[in-house]
């Protein structure tokens, strides 16, 4: 089973940093970071594969410090918490002061429902969600660590229904890497309730972005392509560095994001 690794430790990263979601890598191996308080919810993603896999990511990788950890008896309520979507709900981890390792150590590492540390492993390119209780954080931070991709682009399934997603890549998400097959596009004047929507989460809400076959380039031409709630097709960042997203589609589909 793989343990929790902090990240500085995995290799002596240069290059620029970033605070709030940054990211400092060197060659293939980097590390991103979110800084988080008590009482917040946050969609963060797994960006990066564990060192010597191909597009896989432990949720063991995700270190923190300032974060006070719960413990196994009243982790539902009072442990910062990890909630992976399977596409009908929820699969929830905890980070507690007495998870069990493989060898039987009591250890303070995020665990599953049973109290062992977690070595579940994801597709990068997913997202999930992370609750930090009040009271368990004033500055902490959650880093994500592992390998860069080392592919020119990367491909998320999306399913019929939701999916919770993010960019497989270190970097924040600019719409115009993003090439989209499969999905059906909707129409402008129905668009809220009829069309493909990717939706990013702020801290209070959402803000929405719509897969139409009528939005408006900046010439002012009809393209299919993803829009604002004003018609006009997205050209900017829409997601932070580790930050995850949710898209919702009537059909199933991919989206191709290039590096």
């Amino acid at each position: 089973m793989k343990k929790l690794m902090i990240a500085s430790a995995l290799v002596a990263f240069c290059g620029a940093v970033m605070a709030d979601g940054g990211i400092e890598s060197a060659n293939t191996v980097g590390y991103s970071t979110q800084a988080v308080q008590g009482d917040k919810l946050y969609c963060i993603g797994f960006q990066f594969s564990d060192v010597g896999e191909t597009d896989l990511a432990s949720i063991a990788n995700l270190a923190t410090s300032g974060i006070t950890p719960g413990e196994y008896n009243t982790m539902a309520t009072e442990a910062p918490c990890i909630m992976i979507y399977n596409g009908v709900g929820y699969v929830y981890y905890y980070y507690i002061s007495d998870a069990y390792d493989a060898q039987g150590n009591e250890v303070t590492a995020w665990a599953d429902d049973g109290g062992d540390v977690a070595t579940d492993q994801k597709i990068i390119g997913t997202g999930c969600w992370l609750r930090i209780p009040a009271g368990k954080a004033t500055a902490g931070t959650v880093t994500a660590s592992g390998e860069v991709s080392a592919a020119d682009s990367s491909t998320i399934n999306i399913a019929n229904g939701l999916t919770l997603a993010c960019n497989p890549f270190p970097v924040a998400l600019n719409m115009t890497k993003v090439t989209t097959s499969g999905l059906v596009a909707g129409e402008y004047n129905t668009m809220t309730t009829d069309a493909p929507c990717i939706m990013t989460y702020n801290g209070v809400g959402y803000v929405y972005y719509y897969y139409i076959s009528d939005a408006y380039d900046a010439g002012g031409n009809e393209i299919t392509a993803w829009s604002d709630d004003g018609g006009d097709a997205v050209i900017t960042d829409i997601a932070a560095v580790g930050e995850a997203f949710w898209v919702r589609s009537g059909s199933a589909g991919t989206l191709t994001i290039a590096k």
